[in-house]
């Protein structure tokens, strides 16, 4: 049976409608409606002309949302995944009128402050700039770059660029535990046991900050639940709907 409800899909950095499509066709045999918004700076969308912090992400989310419950009466259960879970928590904080329910996939929710890498990253780049500036070195050799970056750990900071950088080092430092016990939307959060890149260890600190939360605990799932565990994670979004 299909349900009357509209899912809102917030991807994770560098996702977006694109990589969301095969659990989107899962999804829509279980209910009446499936958008995958893209934010700005990410799959479709050009970037702002200035760093958005979660704040202006999360007004963009909701006059998004706005324009889908003028045209169409289903009720809006808003998921977000990584990045994108963060975003989502923001927004029903700020907006909790605009959704029935809040879904979140291993959601980046805190952002320790972890000084000692950030000056162990400092120092690499610092490093690799004046190696890229030695003639013997090509300086646009990008492989060597993402290499780089790869072993100050720092992936997502690799693969941007002008504003999308700016974008990220601003949203990295953007913690939410003082938010959360102010969600009043009904929430779920959905996590993989073997993520490594959001630890699991958060998925229980989170459901027991926000007040209205229920768990689920995937097993042998990583951090890409939507690409790699695609029929679980259908599952566990099922159960709460």
């Amino acid at each position: 049976m299909i349900k009357k409800t509209h899912i809102v899909i917030i991807p994770g950095w560098g996702g977006s409608h694109e990589t969301w499509a095969n659990l989107v066709d899962l999804l829509q045999q279980t209910v009446s409606r499936v958008t995958v918004l893209d934010m700005p700076c990410f799959g479709s969308q050009a970037c702002p002309d200035t760093a958005w912090g979660i704040e202006q992400y999360a007004e963009y989310i909701h006059d998004e949302l706005v324009k889908m419950t003028s045209s169409a009466l289903e009720p809006i259960v808003l998921l977000g995944h990584s990045f994108g879970g963060q975003l989502a928590a923001f927004a029903a904080f700020k907006y909790p009128k605009q959704m029935k329910r809040l879904i979140l996939v291993a959601p980046a929710l805190y952002r320790p402050k972890r000084y000692a890498r950030r000056f162990i990253f400092g120092t690499i780049a610092a490093l690799g700039r004046l190696l890229f500036s030695l003639p013997i070195i090509e300086k646009g050799d990008v492989w060597a770059k993402k290499l780089l970056y790869k072993a100050a750990d720092s992936p997502d900071y690799s693969e941007t660029s002008g504003i999308k950088r700016d974008i990220y080092k601003k949203i990295i430092r953007q913690d939410l535990r003082e938010v959360l016990p102010k969600i009043s939307v009904p929430t779920h959060i959905i996590w993989g046991d073997r993520d490594t890149y959001v630890p699991v260890k958060w998925a229980k600190r989170a459901c027991a900050q926000i007040p209205h939360c229920s768990l689920s605990i995937i097993p042998r799932g990583s951090h890409g639940l939507h690409l790699r565990s695609r029929s679980a994670l259908c599952e566990a979004i099922r159960t709460v709907l």
